[in-house]
């Protein structure tokens, strides 16, 4: 197959992103000519992902081994792509005045999308910059106080991380003298106390991206003061890329030594799932709140690269679709709820159940899946999840999801307990800007989380296929 049909959605999403700049400056202000061109190029390019699927493709390199076209990169590209879609259509209409909101997010979705692709050091960089630099400045996009904190310290701290990141995989370089995650085993003696320190440096550069205890801080801060439809973005697009990376990652290049990386991994995602979820019980601030609650399903997420096993690659590729589903879900609730201001609180959710009954079902469906709850994409998840858990006798493992389960169930029945109060002064609820944009999120979301839930079978199909390293225990 030729790198021009297999490459055909992120060639797409090139162009889109060319175009989308052209439409930019030639639009008449307020207008949406350059959301409609990027939303255009994402479907484009989901079209050209499901297409190459349909083919049966077998697995093809290019460019010396950086980049891998697969099932695997196939289900990241659909993942990414939902989550780009999703935030173009959050902010279809509060982004108006910011012409590069369309922009920088195809330049995001492109870097996470490469991150499904690459088998090599230098590639793996590149996804992880052409990843953040667009965030660093979307977070910021709202000129406010919270705004530019916000953009700030992820500025700093991602800055700081992609050092560290980029001193790693120096290391693992100088270690192994090649630059391909598949020749890591044979070059050196995987006991080379300068790799094990470029692994461990590499790690904790992917383990910030994902936001893992304790790299986890910037996380709360940076939802708080970024716009809506960018903490939609960042919650879903930036988990998924930095999960299917370090799993590329460890079990292309390190797959002959998960002793040396297993156990440490472990032991981060139990204190990931306990401190993410036990923080997000005091949060009042709904972003906030998702935040915290955002670090511990990273927690749930690391257990299946942590227990090295085809289980646990398939475990955790299916747990970031209802995991997605009901983030952008719940950011367009709140996104409908919090156009004229910063921040969304608990308390702002009284009386949604009187007063917006059909909202009070929807984000109930969607905390219920972010709970765990029986019927819900969520419950799935984390039932695969356990089951990876002990299929891999780690019943460490299997108790710290149950625990971090339980405790974020704590904190996801505050706000909707908060719905069934009533309250004088409920005109918050007449405010609330509603437009198709919305709703289409909205009913995708839904029903991609009730039919995960349901009849999750076609899901777990694509999952098996996409997740089947050979070279997995």
């Amino acid at each position: 197959m030729s790198a021009s049909t297999a490459l055909l959605p992120e060639y797409i999403v090139v162009v889109a992103v060319l175009v989308t700049m052209i439409a930019a400056m030639i639009r008449r202000p307020g207008g949406t000519v350059a959301s409609w061109v990027a939303l255009i190029g994402i479907l484009g390019a989901l079209w050209a992902t499901i297409d190459l699927w349909t083919m049966h493709i077998h697995p093809a390199v290019f460019f010396n081994q950086s980049l891998t076209v697969d099932n695997y990169s196939l289900f990241v590209n659909v993942l990414v792509l939902i989550a780009a879609s999703s935030t173009l259509l959050l902010g279809w209409t509060g982004e108006r005045e910011h012409e590069e909101f369309p922009i920088l997010v195809l330049i995001a979705a492109l870097g996470m999308m490469s991150l499904g692709m690459v088998g090599n050091l230098i590639a793996l960089f590149l996804g992880i910059e052409v990843l953040s630099l667009p965030l660093y400045v979307l977070s910021a996009s709202h000129r406010t106080v919270l705004g530019g904190e916000a953009g700030l310290k992820y500025l700093l701290l991602g800055a700081f991380s992609s050092g560290i990141l980029l001193f790693g995989l120096a290391l693992v370089y100088g270690a192994t003298g090649t630059m391909n995650f598949v020749d890591f085993a044979s070059s050196v003696n995987v006991h080379s106390p300068l790799l094990a320190a470029g692994l461990m440096l590499t790690l904790v550069g992917l383990l910030f991206k994902l936001g893992i205890v304790p790299f986890h801080m910037w996380v709360p801060d940076v939802y708080e003061g970024s716009p809506m439809p960018v903490t939609n973005f960042m919650a879903f697009g930036t988990k998924v890329g930095a999960a299917v990376i370090l799993l590329r990652l460890l079990a292309y290049g390190f797959y002959m030594s998960p002793q040396d990386w297993g156990p440490a991994l472990g032991y981060l995602a139990l204190l990931t799932m306990i401190v993410g979820n036990l923080l997000a019980l005091p949060q009042n601030d709904l972003k906030r709140l998702f935040g915290y609650s955002g670090i511990g399903h990273a927690g749930f997420l690391l257990i299946g690269v942590a227990v090295h096993s085809v289980v646990g690659a398939k475990a955790m590729l299916f747990y970031l679709l209802p995991y997605g589903l009901a983030v952008i879900g719940a950011f367009a609730i709140l996104t409908m709820m919090g156009t004229d201001k910063e921040t969304v609180t608990i308390s702002d959710l009284a009386g949604m159940a009187r007063q917006k009954p059909w909202a009070a079902a929807l984000f109930i469906v969607f905390m219920f899946s972010f709970a765990g709850i029986p019927l819900t994409g969520g419950f799935v998840g984390k039932l695969y999840l356990l089951q990876a858990a002990l299929f891999a006798h780690q019943p460490g493992l299997a108790i710290g999801l149950v625990l971090g389960t339980f405790l974020g169930l704590g904190a996801y029945l505050r706000p909707l307990q908060a719905m069934f109060r009533t309250r004088q002064g409920e005109s918050n609820m007449a405010g609330w800007n509603v437009n198709w944009s919305h709703v289409v999120v909205l009913v995708v979301a839904v029903v991609g989380t009730v039919g995960l839930g349901v009849y999750p079978t076609p899901v777990v199909h694509w999952v098996s296929q996409s997740a089947n390293f050979f070279w997995l225990h």
